[in-house]
């Protein structure tokens, strides 16, 4: 359909300034006209068809700034499953899958953070002629005797920058890898398993739960070419892939020997390369952070490069117009970076350059960090969905005397909060943009435990946050992230008005539609009136206090 009006909705514009309207008219992938029914109705004319929606919400697509979708697809369709599993439990399926592959074959399981995952001897116990992985995340993961082995991994191993092979009280490997599975020889899938997977993911985690635009960290090139040919048949959010620069996780970039490729910073395309991503420092327990700095040096965070490194880096891909994200999670590490980006603004002063931190303001000492990144044009990327991992127990949030993600105080000098998911396979139920809003609204975990309750922030900012913070953050605010006229026509229809809701009802929302470029991806603008629904129980994981959405603005 290349013209066509959608009418008796609730459109949402999230536009600044702009009131919300009941139509909007679609035209070559763009839209051409919000405003009310009469209005929309005389725009399209006969030249295509009228969806009347009968009141249901409208809202801009939502867009994904950061997240790995190959190794959540992996963790999918190729991985074992075994998140939340007891270690008996995960102990039994792994030796489940050892008898029912050959000797030497592959059992790599995906778990999730903190999880009581068994040990490298027990796992050589049920596995001695193969191989076995269990990932706690991309960061660390523990291997048996024949992952190392196969790996080259023995008693000399000597790790690479960013990397580390923990070793027991004697000195012995103990099995547990950090920011090193590049090192593992694990099998890849073939093309077709890949793309199965890959366009499944891409469906029911994105699509179906209203996420038009996806802001992927690349993590093989064939994963990339199956991105750009799903992409680009229609089967797939927009794609910006953004290539991890060596040293880091699955690097596909080197600066000093790769030219700077420049990004469609922009992203009205449907496939594009966005730009890079920069490990600072390691995961969680991998942060580089000051209180390390009296122990052994083997203990401290994984510092992946050095001040000069990092602004070489920063000034090249800058000069280049290509955006970068740098991993920074301890303050260590979040000093060198901001540093970094001082230094560029210098250098570049008149240049918009929008370098974001990734993972800035999980956690802070205050907000002297903060304004120095903001006055610098930087942009901090904090990730709210990673509280519902948090400890009940505040003595054991990491590190030690912070504020957990300081939302309230983020938006009030920052202004502006990029929506993201950054999942790897461990919290898959992060891509859905209903999950880390509720997050925004509670910042409780799993079990309902407040984590910094005073630093909540309403619905309209968690909104913001995935859809015109989100296009602001990625260089895209001038065609999508708002329906306005004008801009892309990405947009979704749900069952229900969020602002009507319980807070706890926000992840059982039912994206009806999701629309790409005008094109229909999910769902159907048919038959999209209103309906009687159910609200499914929430599982533990989703519990929390039941509170309307709009009492979350204090």
């Amino acid at each position: 359909m290349s013209v066509y009006g959608v009418v008796g909705a609730r459109v949402r514009t999230m536009a600044a300034g702009a009131p919300d309207a009941t139509a909007l008219a679609v035209e070559d992938g763009v839209l051409v006209a919000v405003g009310t029914d009469e209005e929309v109705r005389e725009v399209v004319g006969a030249r295509g068809p009228i969806f009347d929606v009968g009141g249901r919400t409208v809202l801009p697509g939502f867009i994904d700034t950061h997240t790995h979708v190959e190794m959540t697809a992996l963790s999918r369709h190729v991985w074992t499953d075994v998140r939340g599993l007891s270690r008996d439990a995960v102990l039994e399926l792994v030796a489940a899958e050892v008898r029912r592959k050959p000797p030497g074959g592959w059992v790599i399981g995906q778990a999730t953070f903190g999880q009581d995952l068994p040990t490298k001897a027990e796992l050589d116990a049920v596995a001695p002629e193969h191989c076995v992985a269990l990932r706690w995340s991309m960061h660390k993961f523990v291997v048996n005797e024949q992952v190392l082995r196969a790996a080259g991994i023995d008693a000399s191993f000597v790790a690479p920058p960013g990397m580390r092979a923990q070793r027991d009280q004697h000195g012995a490997l103990n099995g547990v890898l950090e920011e090193a599975w590049d090192l593992l020889t694990a099998p890849a899938p073939s093309r077709a398993e890949l793309s199965a997977a890959l366009e499944e993911t891409l469906g029911s985690l994105f699509l179906a739960n209203g996420v038009t635009t996806v802001h992927e960290i690349g993590y093989s090139r064939e994963g990339i070419d199956v991105l750009q040919e799903l992409a680009g048949s229609g089967r797939a959010p927009r794609l910006g892939v953004l290539l991890t620069l060596a040293p880091g996780h699955q690097p596909l970039a080197d600066l000093s020997r790769d030219a700077v490729r420049a990004g469609g910073a922009a992203g009205a395309d449907r496939f594009w390369y966005h730009g890079y991503k920069i490990f600072m420092d390691g995961g969680r327990d991998g942060a580089f952070r000051g209180n390390q700095l009296d122990l052994p040096a083997e203990r401290w965070g994984l510092l992946t490069r050095l001040y000069p490194t990092l602004v070489n880096e920063l000034y090249r891909a800058t000069d280049a117009r290509v955006q970068v994200y740098v991993h920074a999670i301890g303050d260590l590490s979040q000093e060198l970076a901001v540093s970094a980006v001082e230094r560029i603004s210098a250098l570049f002063p008149d240049l918009d350059h929008r370098i974001r931190i990734e993972h800035f303001f999980n956690e802070s000492y205050g907000t002297d960090l903060l304004d120095r990144l903001v006055a610098a044009g930087g942009l901090a990327a904090p990730n709210p969905g990673f509280v519902i991992a948090e400890p009940d127990d505040p003595a054991r949030r990491l590190p030690e005397g912070a504020s957990k993600y300081a939302l309230r105080t983020l938006l009030e000098r920052q202004h502006r909060l990029p929506g993201n998911s950054d999942t790897a396979g461990a919290q898959p139920f992060t891509t859905n943009p209903w999950f880390t809003m509720r997050c925004m609204l509670e910042l409780t975990n799993k079990n309902g435990v407040a984590v910094n309750p005073s630093e909540r922030i309403d619905l309209e900012a968690a909104l913001r946050a995935f859809t015109v913070d989100a296009a602001y953050s990625t260089f895209a605010d001038q065609v999508r992230g708002s329906l306005e006229a004008g801009k892309l026509a990405d947009f979704i229809v749900i069952d229900r008005d969020p602002f009507e809701i319980e807070v706890s009802e926000l992840t059982s929302i039912t994206t009806l539609a999701t629309i790409v470029g005008g094109d229909v991806l999910h769902g159907s603008l048919e038959g999209t009136h209103p309906r009687a629904t159910s609200n499914p129980p929430l599982t533990s994981v989703l519990a929390g206090p039941n509170t309307r959405a709009e009492d979350r603005s204090e």
